[in-house]
């Protein structure tokens, strides 16, 4: 069930990175909000393969 769980985590958190990137290519999303998303997804999806680990 944790593997289920930390794939869907990371699925979605993926999802909204590259809806994030989509509007940065698009300069509807400055390039500080972007490094700040990226920054808080990538230590959610740390957590989730911690918990997966643990």
């Amino acid at each position: 069930m944790k593997i289920i769980a930390a794939i869907f985590i990371v699925l979605i958190i993926s999802l909204g990175l590259f809806n994030s990137y989509k509007k940065y290519k698009n300069e509807l999303l400055p390039s500080n909000f972007l490094a700040f998303h990226l920054l808080i997804g990538l230590l959610v999806i740390t957590g989730a393969f911690y918990l997966l680990f643990e």
